[in-house]
Formats: structure tokens, sequence, C-alpha cells
């Protein structure tokens, strides 16, 4: 209990200090730059806000060039009327375009286990098909999931293949199937999919709507910086 609420009350206080510091970046910019929000793994600052079956979510991203030809990007999520809490970090070579990331999670009910924390480390790929208007991305997981609730601590591989299709330079669809399996701990052998369609407005500005298989729907509004 006390690291949960450690968690919840250092995850407010980032995605504050993340917040404010995208408007301020905001307001020192001239002219508008065409970020591509449709891209899953694109590195900019960002301030989401979504709402859907489950609640209401909030979410802040930095995000720029860390040194030569990497970029990298640091989020932090407060989901479902602020009952769980994400933090992420994402590294990205520009020329190769693969990368890495770093994912945790605090308090989230997941696979009928509740209150759960959740470590993940994951590599990544993009890999543009007809000429980029396919992009699929390839991203291979290793998770660690443990709790007050958790009987035993699960080590898990997870695969995603998250793909996008841009219909124009406005309107794009996407697919995420994933798969999941524990080598160790709660028995989890699955497979989950989720559903997307977005309308970029303008170089920082989008709307997405998304389905999963669990029958949760929402929707988010994206303002880039």
């Amino acid at each position: 209990m006390f690291i949960k609420t450690f968690a919840k009350k250092s995850s407010i206080a980032l995605l504050a200090l993340v917040s404010s510091s995208l408007f301020a970046n905001q307001q020192g910019e001239n002219g508008e730059v065409w970020h591509d929000l449709s891209d899953p793994l694109a590195v900019y600052s960002n301030v989401n806000v979504g709402g859907g079956s489950e609640g209401v979510d909030v979410s802040a991203s930095y995000g720029g060039y860390l040194n030569g030809q990497y970029k990298h990007k640091i989020t932090v999520e407060a989901m479902n009327d602020l009952d769980y809490y994400n933090v992420n970090y994402l590294l990205l070579n520009a020329v190769t375009n693969s990368g890495f990331t770093v994912e945790t999670s605090w308090g989230r009910d997941l696979w009928d286990l509740t209150d759960t924390n959740d470590s993940v480390v994951g590599v990544f790929a993009k890999i543009p098909l007809m000429e980029s208007k396919l992009i699929v991305y390839p991203k291979l997981n290793l998770g660690m999931l443990w709790g007050e609730y958790v009987d035993n601590t699960t080590t898990y591989i997870q695969f995603e293949a998250t793909t996008r299709y841009k219909i124009n330079h406005i309107f794009w669809v996407g697919i995420t199937p994933t798969y999941t399996y524990a080598m160790k701990g709660y028995d989890v052998n699955e497979w989950d999919t989720t559903l997307d369609v977005g309308a970029q407005i303008s170089g920082a500005f989008a709307v997405g709507a998304h389905w999963n298989d669990d029958n949760e729907l929402w929707f988010d509004v994206v303002f880039a910086f």
C-alpha cells in the first residue's frame, strides 16, 4: 500500500512537471512543426487527454534529441480515473529506426489480478512498407509483474506488432495484435487485439478512437509541441 501511494504521488508530481515544461516549450516556438501523430513510437513532446468506458486518462510526454542520431522521450500517465499510473522511457535511433523502452506501472488490475505492479523492458523497430503508407512496429518485451495480492511474481515475454495505415495525410487506421506468455508465476498464454482510428487536424493536434477485445472503448485528443 505504501508503494502504491508513493508511486501515485510521485507520478502526479512528475506529470505536473512534464506538463509545465511542455507549455513553456510551446511559448518559445515560432511557426508550426508537423509531427506524425499516427506514429506510436515518434519522439515529440505532447499532452494527451482521453476518456471512455474505463474512465478518464491524462498523460504528458517530453521528447527531443539526446545526442547525435538518438532521440528520447519520457511519458507519465494517469489512467482510468487515476486508478493506476505509468512512467515510460523510450530511446530511438533515428538512423536505424529502432530502439528500446523501459515501462513501469503501479496499481493496475491485470489478468484478473488486483493492484499489480509491472516493469517491462522492450526492443522495437519501425518497418515502412508501401512507400511508407503502411508501417509495422514489431516490439519484443520482457516483463515482471508483482504486487500485494499476487501470490507468485510473474515473469513473461510479450510480442506486439502495431500496424498503421495512412489513408491520406489526415486519416489513419491501425491494429495492434499482442501475444503474452508467462514463463514463471501466474499462468498467462493469450492474444489481445486493439483497433485504432485517428485524424490529424494540424501539425500539432489529433483525435483518435480505440477499441480492444475486452470491449473497452476510449477516445483521446493529442496536443503536440
